[in-house]
């Protein structure tokens, strides 16, 4: 993890790393935008509503990173758009992965 700004906004976790995210629901295109603070900004066109965003953010994290939509999972922030996400896998790679998303937002 060597981009402090992505570094802030990971957790390693065990089999997995826990990811900061801030959402942004009723965006008008789905993308990773960049950080928001010490998180990762994620805008998707879903509403905040019946955990629909929550399930489009989940999809754009899982297609940004190329992993498995079920490795991804809402451990915290249900309700909230500061979030945070648990990614399976390994941490070290999953974080090299946001790096490149982030150098390419």
């Amino acid at each position: 993890m060597t981009d402090q700004c992505c570094a802030a906004a990971l957790t390693p976790g065990i089999g997995g790393v826990y990811i900061n995210i801030h959402a942004q629901p009723g965006a008008r295109r789905e993308a990773v935008c960049g950080m928001h603070g010490d998180a990762l900004k994620i805008a998707v066109r879903q509403a905040a509503q019946d955990g629909k965003a929550n399930a489009a953010i989940v999809d754009v994290l899982a297609e940004a990173l190329n992993i498995a939509r079920q490795d991804i999972e809402v451990s915290s922030g249900h309700a909230s758009r500061r979030k945070r996400l648990f990614a399976k896998g390994d941490a070290l790679q999953i974080a090299g992965r946001i790096e490149d998303v982030l150098r390419n937002a």
